[in-house]
Order: C-alpha cells, then structure tokens, then sequence
C-alpha cells in the first residue's frame, strides 16, 4: 500500500474530530439519551452518533481502512493503516453538562500512530500533531512544562470504571502522589488530560485501565510536545494499559512510584 502524506492524514484526522465534535454540541439537549448505563459509567446514543459521523468522514477518504473505537471495531482486509476513534472522551461529564470533554481521532500503519487530533469542543481547543511536527494547539507549537520535582508537579488522573475496591494499586499510586506532589487532580478526560500535559498546563498524567482510543491521539500529542510516555499494555484485556505521561524530569519519579504500587 502506498505511504500516505501524514499532512493529509492530519488534515482527514482534524475533520472527523470536528465533524464528530460539532455534532455532540448541536445536541447537547439530548446529552442524557442512553443504550446503557452502568455503576461508574453511561453509554450514550450519541456516541454511537457520534462515531459514526467520524467513521463516515474517513471511509469517504479512505475506504480500505481499518476502524478501531470505543463504539466499533471494523478492521480491512489490508489492515495497514487503522483509525482509532473515540467519539466522546468523558462521556460523563458530557453528560452532567461539565465542559471538559473531547472527541480523539488518531491514525497508526503497521502499530505506530502517525497523525492524530483531540477536539475539545467546549473551548474550541484543536490539539494536533503528526511524527514530524511538533504538537501544536490552534496551529500554534506547544511544549511540556520545565518542573524539575514532582513536589513542585500538578498531576492529572482519573478513576478507571473497572475499579471494585479501595485496595487497588491504582489508589495507592494516587495517595502516594497526593503526598508527594504540589496537587493531584481528576477532570473526568484522558485524552484532554494528556493534551494539557502536552501544553505545559499541568505537570504529568497516569492512569490504570485505559484503552488504546483513550490515549492514540493524545499521547502522540504529547510525546510530540516532548513529553515521555510509558504505557504498560494489561494482559488480559485487549486494548487496554495502564499509562504514565511527563515532561523527561518527572517520569522516572512517576515511575518509581508505579513500581512501588503495582
């Protein structure tokens, strides 16, 4: 199969997040409408919707590609170049009417990811970047922050919707770092967690139990905004892995800490 410009899967990437993203705000009134609801989480009619339209937008581009998301798995034959899609990243929040949401469209050949973007609609915020660029917010370069201690850090998580107990490794690392650090802080997004990361608006990022449409597009971002990445794949949930994001002072503190707790 013929290499592709990553500026034109960029470009497809961008549209399919805005074309998703637009739709979830012109109808914002039917943010309530669920196929499904369960404890800690809600599976809503218009993330179906909304990753169809983004489906849609790629297909009409590029009709031999494979599709991986939240909301559907279709694979090509060919299978070489897949997009990865999730058409609403904090469906909670979306749902509660709490801004911080977004839609993550990202693109990967042979398992590396290319291109990709992260809409967050409510701010009209298009974070993007490809592997020979720079991360850029609204067109203009972004970078991670300079905090040299995770004393001196703002970390991003959240609270995975498979957790059961209060015993869970996970907690242990949050305690660990709210000991340890200038402020943990849950927002409810993955992907517009790693995107702030990306922008120098917070510090580092980790999260257990997230899944490849979670973090595809957002961890490019930030690794392209010169953030260090770890992602620790689960074994027996496909898809899924546990994830720690900072600027090249902080990850081996984070790490530190993930090892204690695991």
């Amino acid at each position: 199969m013929k290499k592709i410009p990553l500026t034109h899967l960029l470009d497809i990437a961008i549209c399919a997040a805005q074309a998703a993203g637009n739709h979830a705000m012109a109808n914002k009134a039917r943010r309530t409408e669920s196929n499904e609801t369960f404890a800690h989480d809600v599976k809503l009619v218009l993330d179906v919707e909304c990753q169809r339209i983004a489906e849609e937008m790629i297909a009409s581009e590029f009709p031999d590609h494979g599709i991986l998301g939240e909301e559907d798995i279709r694979r090509s034959a060919a299978g070489e170049y897949e997009w990865i899609i999730d058409p609403i990243d904090g469906t909670m929040n979306y749902t509660h009417g709490f801004p911080y949401w977004c839609v993550s469209v990202a693109v990967r050949r042979n398992e590396r990811v290319l291109a990709g973007c992260v809409f967050a609609p409510e701010f009209e915020d298009y974070y993007t970047a490809h592997i020979e660029e720079p991360a850029k917010l609204n067109g203009e370069p972004i970078q991670v922050s300079k905090t040299q201690d995770l004393q001196d850090a703002m970390i991003f998580t959240g609270i995975s919707k498979h957790m059961k107990t209060a015993h869970e490794p996970h907690f242990d690392m949050f305690n660990m770092l709210a000991l340890n650090t200038q402020k943990v802080r849950i927002n409810g997004s993955a992907a517009l967690d790693l995107c702030h990361v990306a922008a120098g608006n917070g510090d580092g990022f980790f999260e257990t139990s997230i899944y490849l449409w979670d973090h595809a597009a957002a961890g490019l971002i930030a690794e392209q905004a010169g953030a260090v990445l770890s992602l620790y794949p689960l074994r027996n949930e496909p898809h899924a892995c546990n994830v720690l994001c900072a600027n090249e002072n902080l990850i081996e503190g984070l790490r530190a800490i993930y090892t204690q707790c695991s």
